[in-house]
Order: structure tokens, then C-alpha cells, then sequence
């Protein structure tokens, strides 16, 4: 019976921290159709695309005097479900994935780089006063120049964001490459995070 529960403890918490399923028509007719501002239409559409994972978006001016775009998106539980030795490799693979789907989803608005923050909570070691003892931190952030982004989809057309990747697909670990080859890593505390 405990495994039963358990079981079923750990599906609705999995199923929480997955982005909504949407397919690129739907998000291809919003994004057509839109007539708001940057922040606006990403307010309406990042829930539709990351369900509960999405924290919020701001804009402002980067280093180089030229809007930027920052997401801030991450699990609302401590919980970690992956391996330790997968967690680096599973974090950065669904990061790749995330930036894909919002880039297309942002697509037709002008900005100069898009920012994306993965932050969740963690459980702080030895901390005795209930109220401190889940703290949430940002553990990796990347940027990436919206040319980049638009050449990479160009150079891709044929690519789906919103079609769930399957472990080892050849075309998967590709893009995934691709991408990471194009963003630039602000904050990398993944290492710091203890799996268990």
C-alpha cells in the first residue's frame, strides 16, 4: 500500500513540473495572431508552454545597451527525480528544450538576447527553523542573440520544439548539441546541487 501511494505521489508531482502539452500549430497561431507587447504576449503564452514551471518575465537593457528578454522558469519542489550522474546531462538537455520553445514562441517580437534562469528550491542542509529550510536559488542561466536563434530555426525548419524528444533520438541529441553550441552560460551552480 506505501508503494501504491508513493507511486502515485511521485506521478502527480512529475506531472506538475512538465511543461503543458501544446503542438507548434497552436502556439504558431498565437504567436500569428498576436498584436500586444513583448512582455504581455510572453505573460499569455509561457504558462501555455511551461505549465507551472514558469516564474515570471522581465525585459530590460543588456551590457550591450540592447533589450534583452529574461525568463525565469523551474520546478516548484525540492525533489529531484534523476540520477546523479544524469542530473548535469538531463538539466541542460531540457534547458536546450525550454529555449527552443520559448525562442519560437517569441519569435516575431524584436529583441536583442534572450536570457533564461533555471531556478527551483532546495532543501538547505542542518537549517533547524522550518520557515528557511526549503530556499529556492537560480542554478544555471544561458544567453543567446535572437540572430543566432532565428538562423538556427531557419537552418532547422523542419524541427518541432513542442514534440516531446525520445531518449537517444539521433535528431534530439543533434539540436541539443546545435543549441548549446549558440547560448552562453551566465551561472552554471549545477554542480553544487547534492542529488540523492
Amino acid at each position: 500500500m506505501k508503494l501504491v501511494l508513493n507511486l502515485i505521489i511521485t506521478l502527480v508531482l512529475l506531472s506538475g513540473c512538465r511543461p503543458s502539452e501544446i503542438t507548434i500549430d497552436e502556439i504558431t497561431k498565437l504567436r500569428d495572431q498576436n498584436k500586444s507587447s513583448l512582455v504581455s504576449f510572453a505573460e499569455s503564452i509561457l504558462p501555455k508552454i511551461l505549465g507551472s514551471e514558469f516564474k515570471r518575465v522581465e525585459t530590460g537593457v543588456d551590457k550591450d545597451n540592447q533589450n534583452e528578454v529574461h525568463v525565469i522558469y523551474g520546478s516548484n519542489s525540492a525533489l529531484t527525480f534523476n540520477d546523479p550522474s544524469e542530473y548535469r546531462k538531463v538539466l541542460t538537455e531540457y534547458h536546450s528544450l525550454v529555449t527552443l520553445r520559448i525562442a519560437y514562441a517569441l519569435s516575431l517580437h524584436h529583441f536583442h538576447r534572450l536570457s533564461l534562469s533555471l531556478s527551483k528550491p532546495f532543501f538547505i542542509v542542518g537549517e533547524k527553523n522550518p520557515e528557511t529550510e526549503i530556499q529556492e536559488a537560480e542554478i544555471y542561466r544561458t544567453t543567446m542573440n535572437q540572430l543566432d536563434l532565428v538562423n538556427f530555426f531557419e537552418n532547422h525548419s523542419k524541427f518541432d520544439p513542442y514534440k516531446s524528444p525520445k531518449l537517444g533520438e539521433k535528431e534530439w541529441v543533434f539540436v541539443t548539441e546545435e543549441i548549446q553550441k549558440l547560448w552562453k552560460v551566465e551561472l552554471d551552480e549545477i554542480s553544487r546541487v547534492k542529488v540523492e
